[in-house]
């Protein structure tokens, strides 16, 4: 009786065998998937605070003095992707909200209005590829401060 259990036991681990690897090869593409997209979720949102950041100390130094050559440099080394002049704008604004016209002037009590756009953001893994429905990944931050 127990050698009859045992054999039995031995049949079905054998049957067993090859079932494990048919649920992984069904699971392996979705849990890929998966992880190529928290990879890409975490990139995009790391260059999203990083603009955040560069925008807000960017509106700061502006607001008290700096040049806007100096600003925009500034910014541009302060991100680890790769950022150009086009995709930054700064202007100075009337406290009513209008534009002054002449982004370099610094009267007190108007603000400083600075903005970074960037378009067509690309994604480190391929996931863009598989899934062509996720199209353009377009990211903006910007910040405006009051001129002391």
């Amino acid at each position: 009786m127990i050698k009859m259990i045992k054999a039995y036991r031995l049949t079905i681990r054998r049957c067993e065998k090859g079932q494990s690897l048919v649920e992984f090869a069904l699971l392996a593409p979705i849990l890929i998937l998966l992880f190529m997209g928290m990879f890409d979720f975490g990139w995009i949102l790391h260059q999203q605070i990083q603009m955040d950041n560069a925008t807000r100390m960017a509106a700061r130094r502006a607001a008290v003095g700096e040049a806007n050559s100096q600003v925009i440099q500034r910014m541009i080394e302060t991100c680890t992707f790769a950022l150009t002049e086009d995709e930054i704008t700064i202007d100075v604004k009337s406290p009513d909200g209008q534009s002054v016209g002449n982004p370099s002037d610094r009267t007190p009590d108007n603000l400083v209005y600075i903005a970074i756009n960037r378009e067509d953001v690309q994604l480190i893994t391929p996931l863009q590829f598989f899934m062509t429905w996720i199209g353009q990944i377009n990211l903006s931050s910007e910040a405006e401060f009051l001129i002391e």
